[in-house]
């Protein structure tokens, strides 16, 4: 916990597991992007009403919150979307 704290992470329950894991943040979190290079982690679509974008559909997206990603996302590359993946 000291460790996770010192460098800069918190402890966060993670996963369909609730594991709890150290997170770091990154500080471009929430920022608009079109591509994982406008970001410190990966450029993440944002869901519409009707929930993540196709492949291949222009869109933007937000910089990833922080590292340990989980749950169902589509990245933004090239201002595009890329397949959707869910990771538990």
């Amino acid at each position: 916990l000291q460790i996770c704290a010192h460098s800069g992470g918190r402890i966060e329950a993670r996963g369909r597991m609730q594991i709890p894991m150290c997170v770091h943040p990154f500080s471009d979190a929430g920022k608009s992007c079109a591509d994982k290079a406008d970001c410190q982690g990966r450029c993440l679509a944002d869901a519409g009403p009707d929930g993540l974008p196709k492949a291949g559909e222009a869109g933007q997206g937000r910089c990833q919150a922080g590292a340990k990603l989980f749950g169902c996302h589509a990245e933004v590359r090239g201002g595009k979307a890329r397949p959707a993946v869910c990771i538990d």
